[in-house]
Order: C-alpha cells, then structure tokens, then sequence
C-alpha cells in the first residue's frame, strides 16, 4: 500500500530538515555580523576608505524566512549608508542564497543596523528584489565560504551615463570578510568601477550568534 510509509522513513526527513536547518543557522551566524576595514584604510588610506558592514538578522517573523537587514557606509558618515538592503537566506542542495531586495522609503531605516527597533515596522514596505543579484555561497573548507554573483551577468547598475553589469565576488568565515565588487560595460566588457588595487577586507568586530539561537532556532 503506497500509503503505508514507515517510521523510518519519516525519521530520515526530519533527520535531513534538521541537518539542513543547522547548516543555514551555521552560515547565518558566519554571513552575519559588524564588519571594518579600519585595519586596511590605516595602512593604506589613499586607497582604501575606512568602511563598517552590518548584516542583522531579523526576527522570523518579519518576513516568514531567515532575513538580514544590512547597511554599508563610510565610518565618517555614519548616520547616511551608502547602501541598504534586506537579504533573503534560503538553502539548495551545496549552495546558500543570499536574494538581494531594495527598501522602500530606505531612509526611514537608517541606523537599524544599530538599533534593531528602527526595524519594527519595516515589512509594511514593499521590497523590490534586485533580478539577477542573489549571491551564492559554497563551502570550500570546513567553516570557510566563497560568494559569487549568480549566473547570467544580468545584476545591473547604472554609474554616470553607463548601464554596467556587476561581478562580485566574497569570501568569508567566522573572523573575516573579503569583497570585491566591479563593474563592466555591456556591450564592451570594459572596466568601468571597481577598486584597482585588490579586494576589501574586513575583520569582523561583533556578532550575532546569540539573536540567531534565540529567534531562529
């Protein structure tokens, strides 16, 4: 009978849920945190600009899924990021997806990243998913992840007169974050922002390892 399906069979799909769900909240805990370049911009400030990272994770209930709020700007400027966004965490097979959404009306959410109660209200705005950019990250060693762009080349941002398409690319474990983001015109390929002098890298100041155990799990 087709309809006869034993306990074991029912304890192999929770046994794989869980592996699952313990490899995101494993990732969660690495991609998430408050991240600085200080290091980098003191030993070579006429190349590099000092630059703070945050990635927060949301309660669950925000957006029924795993969720980070994040900001990137300029440590002189704290209180005006020079990019927002909420990543959306989903999991298949070897690969973490990280979607990336547009806020709207961003600015009512600066500083979130740190004040988590600026967030409250943040699902009442529509988000916007940016088509082409979700990033994919592999483990290449035990505790050490490599992120690229999705296939397709089609995560576009303009810069001046020039519609450019992006290459991204980051590395990242439990102390570190590494990033290089370019961009290159369409129909040439060329060049057309982009750091000439290597990646960024940041070191990780703090985490979020004790929200994500308390709301995730």
């Amino acid at each position: 009978n087709i309809f006869c399906i034993g306990n074991s069979f029912y304890k192999k799909i929770n046994y794989i849920y869980k592996m699952n769900n313990k490899a995101v909240l494993e990732f969660a805990k690495i991609i998430s945190g408050v991240f600085s370049n200080k290091e980098q911009a003191l030993d070579n400030p006429k190349n590099f600009a000092h630059i703070q990272i945050h990635i927060r994770p949301l309660f669950f209930k925000t957006y029924k899924c795993f969720a980070f709020y994040s900001e990137q700007r300029y440590q002189h400027d704290i209180w005006n990021p020079y990019r927002q966004s909420i990543n959306k965490l989903s999991h298949e097979k070897e690969i973490f997806i990280l979607s990336n959404h547009k806020i709207e009306n961003k600015e009512r959410f600066t500083g979130g990243a740190l004040d988590i109660s600026l967030l409250d209200r943040i699902s009442k705005y529509k988000l916007h998913k940016k088509s082409g950019c979700s990033m994919y990250f592999r483990e290449t060693n035990p505790g050490n992840f490599s992120g690229t762009l999705e296939p397709g080349c089609k995560c576009y941002i303009q810069y001046g007169k020039n519609k450019t398409y992006v290459n991204s690319k980051v590395r990242v474990n439990k102390n570190s974050f590494i990033a290089e983001d370019s961009g290159y015109e369409i129909e040439t390929d060329k060049k057309i922002w982009g750091s000439d002098f290597g990646p960024l890298i940041f070191k990780k100041l703090d985490n979020f390892d004790y929200f994500i155990d308390k709301n995730w799990v």
